[in-house]
């Protein structure tokens, strides 16, 4: 039958809508909810009070009795045990002199004292710790930019070396006519290439291997 079903819904719902209609199942309540209220029918009923058997009855009784006293004693036996330590406390204080009070009051801020010098060695020595630590970092970090500035001093000066050095072959106002008889004198010429070797070859090279061979 299940089957039959499956494939009448088959042909109307796709196979996971059918399977997921079979797998549902109505949530059935065994009483009625709460906030149904009261039925008319039982609206005025007065349900009947069960009686008790009197044995049962003096159990109880007998049971709630000595519940109470129990818990009666427990509430005086703390509270007699309060006043107790109340009145210790009280006479403690009472028996002390002025002068004790006195004695107990300098021992107090003696001991106070203490602690704060105790304190501040402590937090003394911490900061002298973070001064120290401080210092050193300051004093690398200083010596580290003079390091830098130092060798970027000594590139400048690299620099300025090699530009006086070449400075030497520049042409000026007055070397500018040697300069233009030398040129014409020794013509340069950048026409030339590299084989594998590393052998330089100009075009004056190869010219020359040409006259030499027509001669």
């Amino acid at each position: 039958m299940m089957a039959n079903i499956a494939a009448t819904l088959s042909g109307v719902f796709t196979k996971p809508r059918a399977l997921a209609l079979l797998q549902y199942t109505t949530v059935r309540f065994r009483r009625k909810p709460r906030w149904l209220g009261t039925a008319k029918s039982k609206l005025f009923r007065v349900p009947e009070r069960k009686k008790q058997i009197e044995e049962e009855i003096e159990e109880l009784k007998r049971l709630h009795n000595n519940y109470r006293t129990q818990m009666k004693a427990v509430r005086n036996f703390l509270r007699d045990e309060v006043e107790a330590y109340k009145l210790v406390s009280r006479a403690g204080l009472v028996l002390q002199t002025p002068e004790e009070e006195e004695a107990e009051w300098q021992e107090a801020l003696r001991r106070n004292e203490e602690w704060n010098r105790q304190t501040a060695a402590k937090r003394e020595e911490r900061l002298a710790a973070e001064r120290s630590a401080r210092k050193e970092y300051i004093l690398e970090r200083l010596l580290l930019k003079e390091q830098r500035e130092m060798d970027k001093k000594e590139q400048i000066e690299a620099k300025v070396r090699i530009e006086k050095e070449q400075s030497k072959t520049f042409i000026t106002r007055d070397n500018i006519d040697k300069a233009i008889e030398l040129a014409l004198v020794q013509p340069t010429s950048y026409n030339f290439a590299l084989d594998r070797e590393g052998n330089l070859h100009r075009s004056t090279d190869s010219s020359a291997k040409e006259k030499g061979q027509g001669h």
